[in-house]
């Protein structure tokens, strides 16, 4: 198991390599975030775990909504009614905000 400190040392690692990747976009072009809300799936298991570790929170059982920035999972709100989790180095309470939204919509 991952301890925390090398969780986050990985995840600065992974933010100084996009920030050195947007660096090198030209003046005129905008870099594109892109934010995925989905379904958890099997595959997400232990990055679930990963972000649970880090947002010091139990890990999730169950069916949950996940938010994706870029392919990195930041957040995920369960959908039994238990606690959201959230990458805490990160906007994570704007991603749990858009998961709550998103199963409002898929509940009614």
């Amino acid at each position: 198991m991952l301890s925390l400190n090398s969780l986050a040392a990985r995840e600065r690692n992974h933010d100084h390599l996009r920030a050195a990747q947007r660096t090198r976009v030209d003046a005129g072009e905008t870099p594109v975030t892109r934010v995925t809300l989905r379904y958890s799936s099997a595959a997400d298991a232990a990055r679930l775990r990963e972000l649970a570790e880090l947002d010091s929170a139990p890990a999730l059982n169950g069916p949950a909504l996940v938010a994706e920035v870029d392919g990195r999972l930041r957040a995920a709100l369960p959908l039994d009614g238990g606690a959201p989790i959230a990458d805490p180095f990160h906007r994570g309470a704007e991603l749990v905000a858009l998961l709550r939204m998103r199963a409002g919509q898929l509940t009614h």
